[in-house]
């Protein structure tokens, strides 16, 4: 992933700083970029492998993440529930047949 930085300043409330268990700024820094990830992807604001670039970390750790605390990474629309239903029934005249 290519880093492309350029600095944004924020003022937090020294507070986040446990909130986050943060020592550094540095690691500060890392748990806000991935917080904020989360919330654009929960937001729908950005798409789940966005969200991941974002937090800077690969897809696969980002939905490892995400599952640790429960949060839904993938979604199940009307649409595609329509679309399986449809299969079903190909799938049940097939064996039928």
């Amino acid at each position: 992933m290519a880093m492309n930085r350029k600095a944004l300043e924020i003022t937090l409330k020294e507070d986040f700083r446990d909130v986050f268990k943060s020592e550094t700024d540095d690691v500060l820094n890392k748990n806000i970029e991935v917080s904020l990830a989360i919330a654009a992807l929960i937001e729908k604001r950005v798409t789940l492998a966005r969200a991941a670039e974002l937090a800077n970390k690969g897809l696969s750790d980002f939905i490892n993440l995400l599952q640790k605390y429960n949060i839904p990474w993938m979604e199940y629309t009307e649409e595609a529930f329509r679309e399986d239903q449809e299969v079903l029934k190909e799938l049940k005249g097939i064996i039928n047949d």
